[in-house]
């Protein structure tokens, strides 16, 4: 990350420290967001002057964060920690029409020379990564296919517990809209409609846009989900593990922000309605080696290579201690 497609070739674009500097000064940057990630994959973010930002810190880190005030990372009487910012993750946020302001992943590290922090979800990826390849393997592909909603409004009712506590959601699409001006879908009756039912393809597209050209994330194919009441999946060109979390992360960042802008709510909530389809989040995995794909098998009836299947099994025997990182709510 990040990528550029030219005459439909794709090229992976990477930025040293000094091309940062250059590109912060060219476009007349007047802040650095310095964006991480918690374990349960929320990010997290601190600004900074880009007036104040150095080479020094850029190659160093920034001892701008408490660890234990994000949840798992550290004790309370350990808690400095140290950002360091990843060049090839410089972007300029769009949204943000005054005090240009840009963005750059960190890893997390320990104070005092102690080296990365092992509770970072970047270095949880990274340190699989390095593993992989002492099992044999050159590298593994990701494709995520984030899932969510949009609502046109939200209303949580949970300061008067004398009449109980609830919260309703308005969207033009649902069958409980009273406006009168759309054109409602019944429950699970969302999959792949064509406007005017999808009332958000214009909002995928400008995401996918924003995405594509101001992050350098590919995304190949957008399109109403199976629920009603704006759910949405935009799906992710495949790529390395942790150029892939980071799009991911990325993708949630940018959906949330641009529904904020158009004055609605965007939810990666699992099944924020009841009867109706839930989010989800399928991944496409593949190992490769020698440039080939170790999970295919030509001569297996199913195409499936052993490799695959133990594969496959791995994620079936842990799923269950797995649930606790990749669906902790």
């Amino acid at each position: 990350m990040p990528y550029k497609v030219t005459h439909g070739e794709t090229t992976q674009i990477k930025y040293s420290p000094d091309e940062v500097f250059a590109k912060i000064q060219h476009e007349n940057i007047r802040f650095i967001d310095l964006q991480f990630s918690s374990l349960v994959g929320r990010y997290h973010h601190t600004t900074i002057s880009a007036d104040t930002f150095t080479p020094d810190q850029m190659k160093d880190g920034l001892p701008k964060l408490d660890g234990s005030s994000i949840v798992g990372f550290t004790s309370v009487d350990d808690s400095d920690l140290v950002l360091k910012p990843d060049p090839n993750t410089f972007a300029i946020i769009p949204w943000v029409t005054e005090k240009k302001t840009a963005r750059l992943i960190c890893d997390v590290y320990w104070g005092r020379g102690r080296g990365r922090l092992e509770r970072d979800p970047r270095a949880i990826s990274q340190k699989a990564e390095e593993y992989l390849k002492t099992q044999g393997f050159d590298f593994s592909y990701w494709g995520p296919e984030v899932e969510f909603f949009v609502f046109d409004k939200v209303h949580w009712d949970v300061l008067t517990p004398y009449k109980g506590q609830s919260y309703s959601i308005e969207s033009k699409e649902a069958p409980w809209s009273q406006e009168g001006t759309g054109y409602p879908m019944g429950l699970q009756e969302g999959y792949y409609p064509s406007t005017p039912s999808d009332t958000l393809t214009a909002f995928r597209n400008e995401c996918v846009d924003v995405l594509n050209e101001h992050f350098g994330i590919l995304c190949d194919n957008h399109h109403h989900e199976v629920a009603t009441a704006g759910q949405c999946e935009i799906d992710i060109k495949y790529d390395f593990m942790t150029n892939s979390a980071d799009g991911a992360q990325t993708y949630k960042y940018v959906v949330k922000n641009l529904a904020q802008k158009h004055g609605k709510v965007a939810t990666m909530m699992p099944k924020p309605i009841s009867m109706d389809a839930g989010s989800g989040m399928h991944t496409n995995v593949s190992l490769w080696k020698n440039s080939k794909n170790v999970f295919y098998d030509k001569d297996d009836k199913n195409e499936i290579s052993q490799v695959g299947r133990y594969f496959c099994g791995g994620i079936l025997n842990h799923a269950r201690a797995l649930c606790a990182i990749t669906n902790p709510t």
